[in-house]
């Protein structure tokens, strides 16, 4: 399937996805409307990863020229592994990787980590020549207690999709939820509501005993009951994309299936909201809301930009989407992009802080900025829709952004990347000065990072295309000959380590299933140290 009919299949299945997926429907407990009177929603969330290959699409991903990278150790699935060549390492199943990779990182103690996807959480310490991954076994926790209760054994489900590195031998974990995790929470009254459903997915902080073993926190991405005014309990959040750890604010943030949430880096576990210690911590927090959530269970949520669907559905209902990017400016301020807009979440700049008590931010507010009617000119549709708001598009006028992955440069400027549709340039305004990467093909980007060593942006596709690499004098470079077999996978992650010369590019090299989701090629890990 040529990338063209790869980038019109995800618009439309996605975009059909999200007309279903986001926000509406019947809730057990509905919120009221926000004040600008468009209410919260609640609908499935999209059937698959948009990584995954399409279905009923078994044909491989385009074919690669040959090089000098094929004739290297073989994985499982008998494609080649390149050679480590002056600048490149390779780790793949051979050395105990997982066989599908859909992220990898390091922590400041130098550990490397790998989100494994159902092989789990793995890990290559320095010095090591192989990798371990950790399972249900070793005490990683993909769900959260419903009243009390833990899943039994056969309803819990591991699926490792993200991971950020934090202090020494820690890393933070986000996972997959079961499908319909989502929705399940917001049946019809008197229908059964499956809490080993929607208590699953979320993320863990991770950390790396001396004698090897893990010591896991989880954080349960809710909302207890009127921690939101005008909201009951909410269980929208389960399936973590990716996870941005703001050192400096010491903020964690969640972007997720429904939008984005924060977490406390530092969340040792739940409390009842009457340990001394930690109400003193969060003293500047109003009592109630923001105190609720953040002071037992660590997070508040959530935010998304949203607008309202014109399409013959109620206008109760409002449309967001999947958050895949993240990007903490210096203010605090923090960059998001949706499947359908993109925001700035204007969580420290917002000059509402907390009454009496000098704190510098509100969340509840904040949101209002981003998804209150009033306030579009903070709504960002990167590919326009045939109308703009105040007008809302249907189903037909949409054109979905479909964002893959943002990156803020030195500059200020935005990059943002699309599973469909190339690259999106913003200004420190948000608004858009250019587009990149629109041509057949090239226009699948999973993912996104900027080089601390020369400012240039790695681009990350999701098939047949690898590696291309944006240099500051708007030159495109690929690094595909020296990846051989592993530029036809999808690079769904790349981070960086380090600045300067000492610098390491981390990336992900996810797997190609087959129509029926079997891994017929192994994902892969590459290191590149080079200039």
């Amino acid at each position: 399937m040529s990338g063209l009919e790869q980038g019109k299949w995800w618009a439309g299945v996605l975009g059909l996805a999200l007309l279903l997926s986001c926000h509406g429907g019947e809730q057990l407990q509905s919120p009221p409307p926000t004040d600008d009177g468009i209410g919260d929603e609640n609908e499935p969330p999209p059937p698959e990863q948009p990584g995954d290959p399409p279905p009923d699409e078994g044909e491989d991903p385009p074919p690669v020229e040959p090089d000098a990278g094929t004739n290297g150790p073989v994985g499982d699935g008998g494609e080649p592994i390149p050679p480590d060549s002056e600048s490149w390492r390779f780790w793949g199943t051979a050395e105990g990787g997982p066989r599908e990779v859909l992220g990898v990182t390091q922590d400041e103690g130098g550990n490397l980590w790998v989100a494994g996807g159902e092989d789990g959480l793995c890990l290559l310490r320095p010095g090591a020549t192989a990798l371990r991954c950790y399972t249900l076994a070793d005490g990683l926790k993909p769900w959260a207690p419903w009243k009390g209760k833990d899943p039994a054994p056969e309803a819990r489900y591991l699926k490792v999709l993200s991971v950020t590195g934090g202090p020494a031998d820690t890393v933070f974990v986000g996972y997959e939820g079961r499908p319909n995790c989502e929705s399940e929470f917001y049946k019809a009254p008197g229908v059964f509501e499956d809490p080993a459903i929607f208590k699953s997915g979320d993320a863990d902080r991770v950390e790396l005993q001396s004698d090897g073993t893990l010591r896991v926190v989880h954080y349960d991405l809710h909302s207890p009951a009127h921690s939101v005014p005008g909201y009951g309990h909410r269980e929208k959040l389960c399936s973590v994309n990716r996870i941005v750890w703001d050192k400096a604010r010491n903020s964690l943030w969640f972007a997720s299936n429904h939008g984005l949430a924060w977490g406390e880096p530092d969340y040792q576990g739940g409390e009842a909201c009457s340990n001394a210690e930690v109400i003193a911590a969060n003293a500047w927090v109003y009592t109630g809301g923001e105190k609720r959530q953040r002071c037992k269970f660590g997070v508040m949520e959530h935010i998304h930009p949203a607008i309202a669907m014109g399409d013959g559905t109620s206008e109760d209902s409002r449309l967001a989407g999947d958050v895949w990017g993240v990007a903490v400016r210096p203010d605090g301020d923090v960059w998001l992009g949706t499947h359908i807009r993109t925001t700035r979440f204007k969580i420290m700049t917002n000059a509402v802080g907390h009454e009496d008590t000098g704190a510098p931010w509100n969340f509840e507010a904040a949101r209002k900025q981003s998804e209150e009617k009033k306030h579009r000119a903070n709504r960002i549709d990167l590919w326009p829709d045939a109308v703009a708001e105040p007008q809302y598009p249907t189903h037909a006028q949409r054109k979905d952004d479909l964002v893959s992955d943002l990156v803020l440069m030195p500059d200020g400027t935005v990059w943002v990347s699309s599973f469909a549709w190339g690259l999106a340039k913003l200004n420190d305004a948000g608004l858009v000065t250019g587009y990149l990467l629109e041509g057949d093909g090239d226009r699948n980007v999973s993912s996104l990072e900027l080089d601390s060593r020369d400012g240039s942006l790695w681009v990350g596709h999701r098939w047949g295309r690898g590696l291309t690499r944006l240099h500051p004098d708007g030159q495109l470079s690929s690094h595909n000959r020296e990846l051989g077999g592993l530029s036809a996978l999808p690079v769904w992650d790349i981070q960086m380590v380090g600045s300067g010369d000492t610098r390491k590019v981390l990336v992900a090299f996810s797997a190609q299933r087959d129509a029926a989701g079997t891994i017929v090629r192994p994902g892969a890990i590459g290191i590149y140290s080079g200039k």
